[in-house]
């Protein structure tokens, strides 16, 4: 069996706070609220309706199904009735997580600090064809565990000359525990 691929990327006997491994440690459902803020422009619309991402939203209900297939992990989040999935692998070429949302495919590299987990953004490929390094998106996507030891989100993205993307934040809970 392979383990979660942000536990992969990580090097050997990385301390993640509780609520943190345990989402990335088991197949599971998960529950929560989140607050979801779009960025503006026609572009950055049809960027996000390429990845499926949700639109914005205050105090919304988010689940969230983590399932194994193959060597690779199904998140399928479901944001106030908007679905958005997407299939998570290690990539051992780089080291690091590559996240596919419908045509695009992410690179993204975990590193845990301070009792956080901090999500890079290190490539992007829409229909195949990599984004040039200079109009890669940014990110400042960060999850923790909070005083309830509930597992926390925020989740953003932005783009060079576009702006901001999207960010989403919020926290999830255990629904039941599933095994590995």
């Amino acid at each position: 069996m392979h383990p979660d691929p942000f536990l992969q990327a990580l090097p050997k006997g990385t301390e993640l706070p509780e609520a943190v491994r345990a989402l990335h440690s088991v197949c599971g459902q998960y529950s929560g609220r989140c607050t979801i803020k779009a960025g503006g422009g026609m572009l950055v619309a049809l960027a996000l309706r390429c990845a499926r991402m949700p639109p914005d939203g205050r105090d919304v209900e988010v689940k969230v199904s983590i399932t194994r297939n193959g060597a690779g992990w199904l998140w399928t989040r479901d944001f106030g009735g908007h679905t958005t999935r997407s299939r998570l692998s290690f990539d051992h070429r780089s080291n690091c997580v590559r996240e596919r949302f419908g045509p695009v495919s992410i690179w993204l590299k975990p590193v845990s600090s301070n009792h956080l987990l901090s999500i890079q953004i290190l490539g992007l490929k829409f229909l195949g064809i990599p984004c040039p390094k200079p109009l890669l998106p940014r990110s400042k996507t960060i999850e923790w565990q909070d005083e309830s030891n509930r597992f926390r989100f925020d989740v953003s993205a932005e783009m060079p000359v576009l702006g901001p993307l999207i960010r989403y934040q919020g926290w999830l809970t255990s629904d039941h525990e599933q095994k590995g």
